[in-house]
């Protein structure tokens, strides 16, 4: 049986580089636009937010910390004037997750960043290599699977 570490091109660990690659460029650039550095988790709560993922369980489950963790996370989010969650037209018994309206100047600052790093990408591995790859990773993976051991 082969070790880890003999897989160093394992695609888990090019994703997750590639993510850390990504939010240390965001954060970076937030900063030198003079944000607060924030964590990555609560940086994965906005970034999740922006892609419609804005129930806390749902949160909470993406991000492999308790339902606990995430209103306390939310909380202080909330405190910071970056979140609010208000009652959940679908369902009203739940909550959901929202930007705030102070948030703008920063969802405006981190749009411009996130622009900026994926041109920076882009002349550092080319124009056609980052749209096949923002291609590729966008098709349907399918269900979770599960690989029973051997």
């Amino acid at each position: 049986m082969k070790k880890i570490a003999e897989h160093q091109d394992f695609l888990i660990g090019t994703l997750a580089y590639a993510l850390f690659w990504m939010d240390e460029s965001l954060q970076a650039s937030l900063e030198a636009a003079g944000w607060e550095r924030m964590n990555r988790t609560k940086s994965m709560i906005m970034i999740s937010v922006t892609v419609g993922i804005n129930r806390p369980a749902h949160l909470a489950r993406n991000l492999g910390v308790s339902r606990q963790a995430i209103h306390q996370l939310l909380q202080g989010m909330r405190d910071d004037g970056l979140l609010e969650l208000v009652p959940d037209p679908a369902d009203r018994r739940a909550k959901i997750v929202q930007f705030s309206a102070s948030a703008d100047k920063i969802r405006g600052d981190a749009e411009k960043a996130i622009i900026g790093i994926e041109a920076e990408l882009a002349s550092r591995i080319g124009k056609p290599q980052l749209k096949q790859l923002k291609q590729t990773l966008h098709k349907g993976w399918g269900p979770v699977v599960v690989v029973p051991p051997a």
